[in-house]
């Protein structure tokens, strides 16, 4: 009895300019939802400062908390901005 190899129908070979070109490209869809998301809750955030000071919303405490969010989330982001430059520039000077 003879046996036969298996023969996959899956392609697990990659080349090195696909794989570049897939992590490229979930690294810029992940951050572009972080962006979106950093902005939607700065957003949600200035709407609820508006309704408190209107006299829609008389919780402050969530306001404040919302707000607050906003505003660690925004600080994360810049520093996370600065720091893909920095590296960029490291690698350019590299060059």
């Amino acid at each position: 009895m003879r046996l036969e190899p298996l023969k996959s129908t899956l392609d697990t070979s990659i080349s090195p300019e696909k794989a570049k070109k897939q992590a490229g490209l979930a690294f810029v869809d992940a951050f572009s939802e972080a962006v979106k998301k950093v902005n939607t809750d700065l957003e949600q955030a200035e709407k609820a400062g508006l309704d408190l000071s209107s006299g829609k919303n008389a919780n402050i405490h969530e306001v404040m908390l919302q707000m607050q969010k906003a505003g660690i989330e925004m600080s994360l982001m810049v520093t996370s901005v600065n720091k893909l430059i920095e590296a960029y520039n490291q690698l350019m000077q590299l060059r």
